[in-house]
């Protein structure tokens, strides 16, 4: 618990707030198929169970599939989570490190993790490699969301926030 290593005086690399999981299998067309409302949901109750607004949010290490289908309706489920909170504009960068290292099946969610603490740790935003310019079916525009690609200093006054989606087949969703 964040108390006891405080006491302890160990070394915190990060504190995660709030975290949910759901399965949406029963609701979608296909056993691969991801859904925007399983993973809005799934985003949606992990905001209200770490108690912060979604615009205090200044970056999220999506799933990333790399796939035209995968990730607009990931985006999507991100956008439909934030709108509760928030109608700001391009204030929360998104990234996958899948561009870094590939996919590692089971242990996709970790590495984001992991990506996520040496971020925080080292106060920088880091880029997806070879992403260039952003899939037009994200719909980034207009949204709270912009493609993250190139290093930028992640120092700020308030606390740096970041959320990490994982997903998986047959419907599981983690955030």
């Amino acid at each position: 618990r964040y108390v006891d290593a405080v006491e302890a005086e160990d070394i915190i690399h990060g504190v995660i707030l709030g975290s949910a999981i759901n399965n949406d299998g029963a609701n979608k067309v296909g056993y691969l198929a991801p859904s925007v409302d399983g993973q809005a949901a799934c985003i949606s109750e992990a905001l209200v169970l770490s108690d912060v607004e979604a615009d205090s949010i200044s970056y999220v290490e999506c799933h990333g599939t790399g796939t035209p289908v995968g990730d607009p309706i990931e985006i999507a489920g991100l956008k439909e989570a934030f709108a509760t909170d928030t109608r700001d504009v391009d204030f929360c960068a998104v990234g996958s490190v899948k561009s870094n290292i590939g996919h590692l099946e089971s242990a996709a969610g970790i590495a984001g993790l992991i990506k996520l603490l040496l971020m925080l740790r080292h106060r920088a935003l880091a880029p997806s490699l070879h992403a260039e310019s952003a899939n037009p079916n994200l719909g980034l525009e207009g949204s709270p969301f912009r493609l993250q690609r190139q290093f930028e200093d992640w120092s700020s006054e308030s606390p740096r926030r970041a959320g990490l989606s994982s997903f998986g087949a047959g419907g599981a969703n983690a955030h």
